[in-house]
């Protein structure tokens, strides 16, 4: 799957060491490079490793708002 320019993404940092969204600045095949919204500092990584970083914070976001929801119940 190819991330257009623009697209963002959930990604750790590597400066300010924060989960936060980066958006795509441009790509070369499957390397992209990426802005963080948090401190506006740049990496380059694979497709892969952005797209799976993603949907995992996506998974452990439905996990605490689901345990969120069970544990209002109780």
């Amino acid at each position: 799957m190819e991330l257009p320019r623009g697209a963002t993404r959930v990604y750790c940092c590597a400066v300010c060491r924060v989960d936060t969204p980066h958006t795509v600045a441009g790509h070369r095949g499957n390397t992209y490079g990426i802005l963080c919204a948090n401190c506006r500092n740049g990496a380059i990584v694979h497709g892969e490793t952005l797209i799976e970083y993603h949907e995992k914070w996506q998974e452990d976001l439905r996990a605490m708002l689901q345990g969120l929801r069970g544990g209002s119940h109780e």
